[in-house]
């Protein structure tokens, strides 16, 4: 490949290399390569949130999901408000079945991207499947505030003003 004779005339950004064939390999499906080099590049940079999603969307995508979530819990350790990684991490979790842990995610995602609104079908898709159906009202009603008696997320309020305002 292109990529890995680039890697054998000039080292210095092997990582930004291998983080591209990551995406590459995982575009491709080739999974196993594909988490390998995220692996080789978080070696280099161990504190890089997107990395780490990038590492837990790419082990779910091959269906490993179980595995993904360590990923998506040290990116999020790295950043706590990372949505995406809280998204990923709701749909791995609806993947193994863990349909409150899946739905206390989503609320998380939705808490810090209220645009996100493709996740209230999500979320009322692993409600659905515990079979919460009180709830489902909140859903339609796209109540965040009326979750937080029944999950356990920080509700982030969008309309304050920032801090030191």
């Amino acid at each position: 490949s292109l990529l890995l004779r680039a890697l054998d005339h000039d080292s210095t950004d092997a990582d930004k290399i291998h983080e591209v064939l990551g995406v590459v390999y995982n575009v491709s499906k080739d999974f196993d390569s594909a988490i390998a080099s995220f692996r080789s590049v978080l070696q280099q940079r161990p504190d890089d949130h997107q990395l780490w999603n990038k590492l837990g969307a790419t082990l779910a995508n091959g269906n490993r999901s179980e595995e993904a979530l360590p990923a998506y819990h040290r990116a999020i350790q790295i950043k706590p408000k990372y949505a995406r990684a809280w998204l990923n991490m709701a749909i791995s979790h609806s993947n193994l079945q863990n349909f409150d842990q899946a739905a206390r995610c989503y609320l998380q995602a939705l808490s810090l991207n209220p645009r996100a609104t493709h996740c209230w079908s999500y979320l009322r898709m692993a409600l659905s499947s515990a079979e919460r159906w009180d709830l489902l009202s909140l859903v339609f009603q796209q109540d965040l505030k009326g979750f937080q008696e029944h999950f356990d997320f920080v509700l982030y309020d969008h309309d304050a003003a920032p801090d030191g305002v």
